[in-house]
């Protein structure tokens, strides 16, 4: 599933510009390594920066955003708020919120992420940028999804979706959509919606968003008891996991796979798919769901 959405590479486009009086100075070499993703190379020179030039916006805003990107929030946090105090422009002010709004949802303090994605919301708002107010929308809606708030979640989706002009831009959203769907029991609904977004990742050939929206697919034909659907998403998904590499979505498939013969009284065909994942899931260092896997096997009456 689809986190918060990362606007820094918007944010280093944006103040460029007032880093050109300091050609080839620790400023632009903090911006080229960030875009380069070096992050900690950019936290190297964004540290030199600051000393040269302790009031400069680009300085502080590389750094925060290089020390959000390497997920250490704290001092994100804190550069981003010394960026706040050089701020002069009110798309200077969205961007360093709605970077302030990642860091705190990074913590998983949801309740500053949400009061800083406003503020960048109204911003976007006041601006007419159409992108960034469909990009905090969706943030938005993400924060109330994990609060728990699923109808405003979905209404936020929602009112993000409708400001997408790209179509790729449209497939999460309807894969987000689809979610909360599930998570409110609206099968139909989410297997529309999932359906959508697969829709949207082939005909562009994004495999990997693919499989994904696949096996969540399969799991939702699961949920509503329609075994054939369910399996041979659920064995494509898997197939096109494996083809792209990602362990811990063949993981993932390997479960539900495990889930479906369980649910259709199949112990044996149920046992092999868990321990399957469970090898997996052991791999790729997912105790949380080493300990579920681990469960479902001893429920079955097969440690």
């Amino acid at each position: 599933m689809k986190t918060s959405t990362f606007l820094v590479p918007l944010v280093l486009l944006t103040f460029t510009g007032l880093s050109l009086s300091h050609a080839q100075s620790p400023v632009d070499q903090c911006v080229n390594y960030y875009a380069a993703q070096a992050y900690e190379k950019a936290i190297e020179e964004g540290k030199k920066a600051i000393k040269l030039y302790p009031s400069d916006l680009v300085s502080y805003v590389c750094l925060g955003a290089s020390y959000l990107q390497v997920g250490d929030y704290d001092q994100a946090i804190n550069y981003l708020k010394n960026a706040e105090k050089y701020a002069l422009q009110k798309s200077d002010f969205m961007y360093i919120y709605g970077l302030l709004g990642l860091a705190y949802d990074g913590k998983g303090m949801l309740d500053n992420a949400l009061f800083y994605y406003n503020k960048a919301l109204m911003l976007a708002r006041d601006l007419g940028n159409k992108r960034a107010e469909s990009d905090y929308l969706s943030n938005i809606a993400m924060i109330f999804r994990r609060k728990g708030e699923l109808d405003n979640a979905l209404s936020y989706y929602k009112e993000s979706l409708e400001l997408k002009v790209d179509e790729k831009d449209r497939a999460p959203i309807y894969t987000n959509i689809a979610v909360i769907y599930l998570k409110q029991g609206n099968y139909q609904k989410a297997i529309e919606y999932f359906k959508r977004a697969m829709d949207i990742f082939d005909r562009y050939g994004n495999q990997h968003e693919y499989a994904i929206t696949e096996i969540n697919l399969g799991n939702a034909y699961r949920e509503i008891r329609d075994f054939q659907n369910a399996e041979h998403y659920l064995l494509d998904g898997l197939k096109r996991a494996q083809k792209v590499g990602d362990k811990y979505l063949e993981g993932t498939a390997y479960k539900y796979l495990g889930w479906l013969y369980r649910d259709k009284g199949n112990k044996v065909a149920a046992r092999e798919y868990l321990i399957k994942a469970l090898r997996v899931f052991k791999e790729v260092g997912a105790s949380s769901n080493v300990v579920e896997v681990t469960s479902d096997l001893v429920y079955l009456g097969m440690p």
